[in-house]
This record gives C-alpha cells, structure tokens and sequence, in this order.
C-alpha cells in the first residue's frame, strides 16, 4: 500500500500541561522523519487537543484507508480498554472501509525493561 494511504496515529492521555502535549507532538515528528513512508499522526485521548476523532477523520480526508494506532499508555486501564476501541469502532463506522489496527500498550514492551535498566546505568555512571 502507498504513503499516501498508511497512517500511524499514536494516541497518549493528554495533559493540560502544554509542554507535556508538545513532547508527544515532537516524538510524532521522529517517527514521521524516521517512517517517511507512514503518515504519521497523533491524538490526545483528554484535555487537549488534537483529539483522536478528529485526527481520523483529517487523515481520512487526506486520502489514508489504513491506520496503525499505537497505544503511547503504560498499562491497559480504562482508555485502552474500553474507550479506544468505542473510538476506532466509531471510526470505521463513519468510515467504511477504513482499516485499524491496534497496538499493545507501549507499556507492555519487553523492550521497555532494557530502557529503564539502561537509564540506571546512566544514573551510576
């Protein structure tokens, strides 16, 4: 499938902390740099914005028919649970024919262990 049509859409909480929106935003534009062949999106899921439906709905219009949504959430609380999924089906529903896909929970990574154990190393120095 074409850039044109693939779209990764990570998804975090949101924060009324601007400086914590803008990390996430930042993070988005590293992926995008890193995966030129992936539009690449983000959403908040609260408290601020873009918020996920909207962003879908943009990337729609921009022509995407496949989304990959990475879950940016340590664990499976209510969010990823419960209303994410509500979300994606309302999605599909306004759009038919669009294809999603969900990740894990960042959280859930084997590789997330090797991240913390490497912060420690930088902490002993």
């Amino acid at each position: 499938m074409s850039a044109a049509r693939r779209a990764l859409l990570i998804i975090d909480h949101g924060s009324r902390n601007e400086h914590a929106n803008q990390a996430i935003s930042e993070f988005a534009g590293r992926i995008a740099e890193a995966r030129s062949d992936w539009r690449v999106a983000h959403a908040h899921m609260e408290l601020a914005q873009p918020d996920v439906p909207s962003t879908i709905d943009a990337l729609v219009s921009d022509g995407v028919s496949e989304i990959h949504v990475h879950l940016h959430f340590l664990g499976r609380g209510y969010h990823v649970r419960e209303t994410i999924p509500e979300l994606m089906e309302a999605a599909q529903a306004r759009h038919p024919g669009l294809a999603i896909t969900i990740s894990d929970p960042i959280g859930e990574h084997p590789r997330l262990v090797d991240i913390v154990l490497e912060s420690l190393t930088l902490v002993e120095g």
